[in-house]
């Protein structure tokens, strides 16, 4: 009978990106093994970054509906899985090891401020487990650390050295290509401010040897006219506006800088080993900083957006120019 193993990874993009590299080392590793992922409607989007011929997807809601309860109930009878890691931290999921005795499930627990997911008692059922602790405001490891600490009870990590491939940039070679993220909640309502997005994006042509893809999330589809409108005479700069999965992940693959408001975009282009300025509200704890922080052999550098959105901007051009220097 073929061995089996079970991964439950139904939350989002930004959450299946962080986990990407720890899902192919479970891949790679149990070649051998039938390998089924559960993926949210959210995050499958991205899944073709997996070679689903050597993985069975199941696309589920990001909080199980009652019928998929009882299917993966289901499935858990019928079926004779050597280990199952519980990589989204979903309560109904705890409660599958105190039935399932004989599973051997691995699992990322949290310790939250009023409450911890899953509860002592049910811990115990666990095989092995390791604990996010979200209850302090303290410096802490990334996630993708977290679960391979967690990997290395059943499995041996290689972990990559730091390379030093995108670090700098000679302003007079290559051309450095760039996709900068617009989203409204940290810079405000492009409309309202086209005059000075203009002006920023054509400072940095100016003052950098650099070409500008634009990407929007789909907030600003009914507006796309009008910016492509403010940009379509530079030949430097480009719109793209909101695209597909798809076309995101070859946009981001072929840009060596992404400048982005922290998420979703930030943490794809931690997978690719791209340079990153990430962007952050001032609301972030240093907990969940350290928690979220992407991982990339690329060059890594953080802003807190600031009220003026022009000091935003000076903060980015400070931090293009580390890279040129």
């Amino acid at each position: 009978m073929d061995k089996k193993i079970l991964i439950l990874k139904n939350d989002r993009v930004g959450d299946f990106f962080h986990s990407l590299r720890n899902i192919q080392y479970i891949k790679e590793y149990y070649s051998n093994h039938i390998i089924e992922i559960y993926l949210s409607k959210i995050n499958i989007r991205f899944s073709k970054v997996l070679n689903s011929k050597e993985l069975l997807l199941q696309e589920v809601n990001y909080n199980l509906s009652i019928v998929e309860k009882l299917k993966l109930f289901y499935k858990l009878m019928q079926n004779d899985y050597e280990y199952v890691f519980i990589l989204s931290p979903k309560n109904f999921y705890f409660y599958l090891p105190l039935i399932f005795r004989k599973i051997k499930f691995l699992a990322l627990c949290v310790d939250g401020v009023k409450r911890k997911r899953p509860s002592t008692f049910l811990r115990k059922y666990l095989f092995k487990f390791i604990v996010n602790d979200r209850s302090k405001n303290i410096k802490k490891l990334p996630i993708y650390e977290m679960e391979q600490k967690l990997l290395e009870n059943v499995m041996p990590i290689t972990k990559s050295k730091k390379r030093n491939d995108y670090l700098k940039y000679d302003s007079k070679g290559k051309r450095l290509n760039v996709l900068f993220h617009y989203k409204s909640e940290i810079f405000g309502n492009i409309n309202d401010n086209i005059d000075q997005f203009n002006n920023f994006f054509s400072k940095l042509v100016r003052n950098f040897n650099i070409y500008i893809k634009i990407s929007t999330d789909i907030e600003l589809n009914s507006s796309s006219k009008e910016l492509v409108n403010a940009f379509k005479n530079n030949h430097n700069i480009k719109f793209l506006g909101p695209v597909d999965a798809e076309s995101l992940m070859k946009e981001i693959g072929d840009s060596e800088l992404i400048i982005s408001p922290h998420g979703a975009i930030s943490c794809i282009a931690g997978y690719y080993n791209k340079n990153i300025i990430d962007i952050f509200d001032r609301t972030i704890t240093r907990n969940a900083f350290s928690e979220f922080k992407p991982y990339t052999n690329g060059y890594y550098q953080f802003i807190f957006k600031s009220l003026d959105l022009n000091k935003t901007f000076l903060k980015i051009m400070y931090k293009i120019n580390n890279i040129y220097n």
